[in-house]
């Protein structure tokens, strides 16, 4: 509950601080002056760290240094121009991210009233922005994971089991290592504050004291080091309560008090970890930054209940048993390392589902692999195959000679530092991969697995018709249709060719172009100008003079002509969502697989597991439900799932045979011999239909329209067939077909 009600305090962002948009767009050349230069980044950005400078050849800023932001978070920025004479201008730009606070750079050329002359490199934003990031990332996962592993070890492990003597052997140990993880927490975390002031205002580290850092902590990267500073406080009190309420001396009467503080101290290190999730790459997931925040989230508790728990094991229980009788020492680790087992496997499980949700979500596609984030994320999975291993030998061989052997012992503790070592490892990777930009962007920027232009053909009328979309960017393109016989000879009866080309992420309206013919069954359209980023629809209509009229209709992606296209890589939010379904019903399997040998439901031991595991498979198989089955559309913006292609316009016309001609009529203009009896008249579909989006001509034929003699098709009409009608009706001009 804490979790969402911090959640719900964050705006949500949807990628890296990148420019994708920019007009006049990069590397234009415009006939007269623009009145401003208006950026859209992929991120929020911080409202007070924004600049934009334009400048002309000799590098004299000419615009009026009103640089304005809109939204909040912000959604683009602008800067307004005063007249400007012809000539090739430079913009430059920066920001600082919303989330993790890296500042990014770039620039780009336009012209005025002339070709651009000169080129620029475009800014290429470093691997890792600041190099002590990533090893202060890392001492932050160490010192946070070991507290939280700590305390949930203690709590579940060798409290219950110990008493006395060795009680108070082990708290000792334990206590003095939460003071180190605290203090290693401590200096790492103001470490963190400093190097990003020093990032972010480029100044040096001890010019960071004072204003710079002070203006860090108003951003909003500077908010969750508050939020985790207070969580800090907390954790501090709670502990110094329980283990240091004398110096040097551990708590030995164990009382209630101490007892609610170690609790206190789990929930505030459990809570520690919810703003570190809101500074790292979950929260720059488009349309998916709850989701991917949440997994990230159960991420870093999995890693602190399976690492944070090998660290204590490795440097202050199995140690503290070094000396003891042999004897005392097999009781103990046969009796306390199936409960650390237990609390391991869930946070493995949990760990491994949110990680192949995390790799999803920041990768995305296979070339992305390439990446330096990719590299480093096969890198990480690659080490951590032999701590899996070494945990499996510690489950499967080690724990079972444990109350025989007191060499399964001293293999136990060996095997566990090994793993410790190798975890530490990992979340060193982990710290580097979150201080670099994720994959997908990378990926996109770079052209990795995107398309070069567009082509598709099809058959229809017997006729094979080829169409061509170059470059498939923002900007000018090229449209070629090819038409060829059965043969293969190019078709040469051909009396017109209209393209139609349509956004299906927004209603822009859409207007037939007729090509020109080249000859030989070619026909071109040189200056298709596409303006948006995102997927199109293309359709082709052949009139020809001795055969059947021919269609085409083909659906491909338009990427950036010129700039970052860090976010032409596309998540799929439903897909995610189901991910994350499948992430919570997995760990609800590994509760109850964990509860079920404790008892089940009828031991206390074995309903702390069952409950939580029952509550977390329903929550999850019923998030993939209701993605699936339940969740709700608005269908006007809903787009056609089917290409209006020849045979989804010929199931359309058998529905509107059976449907709708006895009102609309065989063309659609309202006239069907049952028109007469309706009041008002049946509308005209060619002029109606275009004023439509598909979503809503979706919704006026399965509900009808209240008032009128226009009712809801019959409920055995599926909603596949209502969007083949769509298809067909879109075709009609109010003419007899062939």
């Amino acid at each position: 509950m804490v979790f969402v009600l911090l959640m719900g305090s964050v705006d949500d962002v949807s990628a890296h601080a990148n420019l994708t948009r920019a007009e006049p767009a990069p590397n234009s050349e415009l006939p007269e002056s623009p009145d401003r230069i208006v950026l859209w980044y992929s991120e929020g950005v911080e409202v007070e760290m924004v600049e934009i400078r334009v400048l002309d050849e000799l590098g004299e800023i000419v615009d009026n240094n009103d640089v304005t932001t809109v939204g909040r978070p912000v959604e683009s920025v602008f800067v307004t121009l005063p007249p400007l004479e012809n000539g090739t201008y430079t913009v430059t730009w920066a920001n600082v991210s919303t989330i993790d606070g890296h500042r990014v750079r770039g620039s780009f050329l336009f012209s005025v009233g002339e070709q651009i002359s000169g080129e620029i490199e475009p800014y290429t934003q470093p691997i890792i922005t600041n190099s002590q990031e990533p090893f202060l990332r890392w001492l932050v996962l160490l010192g946070g994971l070991s507290v939280a592993g700590g305390l949930l070890l203690e709590l579940a492990v060798w409290r219950p089991v110990l008493t006395g003597y060795r009680l108070n052997i082990v708290a000792y140990r334990v206590g003095w290592l939460y003071l180190g993880g605290m203090v290693l927490l401590g200096l790492a975390s103001v470490g963190q504050l400093v190097s990003q002031a020093v990032s972010t205002f480029e100044v040096s580290s001890f010019g960071s004291v004072g204003e710079a850092v002070v203006s860090t902590l108003g951003t909003h990267w500077g908010g969750s080091w508050l939020w985790r500073s207070s969580f800090f406080a907390v954790m501090a009190l709670a502990l110094i309560i329980r283990y240091f309420r004398e110096p040097g001396i551990p708590d030995r009467k164990h009382s209630p008090r101490s007892i609610y503080a170690t609790y206190v101290a789990l929930i505030a290190s459990l809570l520690f970890l919810v703003p570190i999730t809101l500074i790292s790459h979950a929260g720059t997931t488009p349309e998916l930054e709850f989701p991917a925040e949440l997994s990230h989230y159960l991420h870093l508790v999995g890693a602190a209940m399976w690492v944070g728990g090998l660290f204590h094991l490795a440097i202050a229980v199995l140690p503290a048993f070094r000396s003891v009788d042999s004897g005392e020492r097999r009781a103990f680790l046969s009796d306390a390392m199936p409960r650390f087992s237990a609390i391991a496997i869930i946070g493995t499980v949990a760990l491994g589902a949110s990680g192949v949700f995390s790799a999803w979500a920041q990768v995305t596609s296979i070339p992305s692999f390439a990446t330096p984030f990719g590299i480093t994320l096969i890198v990480k999975t690659a080490i951590i195959v032999p701590l899996l291993v070494l945990a499996i030998v510690n489950h499967r061989w080690i724990r079972r000679r444990l109350v025989s052997s007191d060499a399964a012992g001293r293999w136990l503790t060996r095997t566990v530092i090994g793993e410790a070592a190798i975890a530490a490892v990992v979340l060193l990777l982990a710290a580097l991969m979150t201080s670099m930009e994720p994959a997908r962007q990378v990926a996109a920027r770079q052209g990795l697995g995107l398309p070069n232009g567009f082509q598709g053909d099809t058959i229809s009328e017997n006729t094979e018709i080829d169409i061509v979309v170059e470059p498939a960017k923002t900007g000018r393109n090229k449209i070629l249709v090819t038409l060829l016989d059965r043969r293969g000879a190019p078709v040469i009866d051909a009396t017109d060719v209209r393209v139609r080309l349509s956004f299906l992420e927004q209603d822009l309206g859409e207007l037939p172009v007729s090509l020109e013919d080249t000859g030989n069954g070619v026909w071109v359209l040189e200056d298709a100008v596409i303006g948006l980023v995102g997927v199109w629809q293309i359709e082709s209509d052949i009139t020809r003079r001795d055969g059947f009229d021919a269609r085409a209709a083909f659906r491909f992606e338009v990427l950036s002509g010129s700039g970052s296209n860090s976010d032409a890589i596309r998540l799929d939010r439903d897909l995610g969502r189901v991910l994350l379904g499948a992430e919570i019903a997995l760990i609800g399997v590994a509760l109850l697989a964990v509860g079920v040998p404790l008892g089940g439901w009828y031991e206390r031991r074995g309903l702390a597991f069952m409950v939580p595991g029952l509550v977390s498979g329903v929550l999850g198989a019923g998030l993939i439900i209701w993605v699936q089955y339940l969740s709700p559309v608005r269908m006007e913006q809903q787009t056609n799932p089917f290409v209006p292609n020849e045979d989804s316009i010929s199931t359309g016309l058998s529905v509107y045979t059976s449907v709708c001609s006895s009102c609309h009529g065989v063309t659609g203009v309202g006239d069907g011999y049952a028109s007469d009896q309706l009041y008002p008249s049946p509308a005209n579909l060619p002029v109606h239909v275009p004023l439509h989006t598909e979503g809503e001509l979706f919704e006026i034929i399965r509900s009808g329209v209240a008032g009128t003699a226009m009712k809801a098709v019959p409920d055995d009409l599926g909603d596949e067939d209502v969007w083949h009608l769509i298809n067909y009706i879109r075709t009609l001009n109010g003419t007899e077909l062939q």
